[in-house]
């Protein structure tokens, strides 16, 4: 008799060949995650997770420039600040199914992963770029991409009232930055778990006095070690004299995404 962990597996397997037009489950992982903080991940373990390219047509390469989550085989989420400067279509290129990425890369993506066009840009009509309010948007996928068994859709958060109070592990996942100030994508899918931390006590005048809203979600540790500090926002909130990414050495980039 099988165990019951190849059981399982095998009939997420079954699941995600019969899934094709992504009208399955959402949430579906086919590798497990680590236990440690700011690791490596290995191929099928976010399987929801998007590479955001941005392409440049004078020598045809593309370049990663910010992660998404897949809803289902037509549309995308990620976050409004992606566009800032590059806001047409054809600027940017999809990767699905991808653990490993090459920054710059000009060459088709192999099996298992799967390239995709952009037909649409919908960027949240009440986004602030300069205070990040309502910093969401969504990607149009063109032509409709095949789940799988390395591609699957994620999960929306059901926070109806609001993002919870009480202490919430989750987990954050992406391509971005390792150090604060060294501004290389890691090639590898990278994963940790969070808390999330009370707005109050991110909105207190040793954090962020007020500017988070009740439609963001604080996560991280008060004493530093992981969180999701990204670039520009850094960058932006430096020149103010405040940080944005809280405290301590920041050894993952990426995105939130709820498992």
């Amino acid at each position: 008799m099988l165990p019951t962990a190849a059981l399982l597996l095998l009939a997420v397997s079954a699941v995600a060949k019969e899934n094709a037009t992504c009208d399955g489950p959402c949430g579906l992982r086919f590798r497990p995650s680590s236990q440690g903080d700011g690791q490596d991940t290995t191929i099928g373990a976010w399987p929801w997770m998007v590479s955001l390219q941005v392409f440049t047509s004078h020598n045809h390469r593309r370049y990663h420039a910010c992660g998404g989550t897949l809803l289902n085989s037509h549309w995308l989420l990620t976050a409004a600040h992606c566009f800032v400067s590059k806001k047409k279509v054809y600027d940017w290129r999809l990767i699905f199914g991808a653990s490993e990425i090459v920054y710059g890369n000009d060459k088709p993506a192999k099996p298992p992963q799967q390239e995709r066009y952009v037909e649409k840009i919908v960027i949240h009509e009440k986004y602030v770029p300069s205070l990040e309010h309502n910093d969401i948007a969504l990607m149009k996928i063109t032509p409709p991409v095949p789940c799988g068994q390395f591609i699957g859709t994620g999960c929306l958060p059901q926070f109806r009232a609001g993002p919870p109070r009480i202490p919430q592990v989750c987990w954050v996942a992406g391509w971005g930055f390792l150090k604060e100030k060294v501004y290389r994508v890691t090639p590898t899918l990278q994963e940790a778990r969070v808390n999330l931390i009370d707005l109050d006590l991110c909105n207190s005048t040793q954090w962020y006095n007020g500017r988070i809203r009740s439609t963001n979600v604080c996560a991280g540790y008060p004493e530093g070690k992981i969180d999701t500090c990204q670039r520009r926002a850094s960058h932006v909130q430096r020149q103010r004299g405040k940080h944005l990414c809280g405290r301590g050495n920041h050894k993952l980039g990426g995105r939130l995404c709820p498992s």
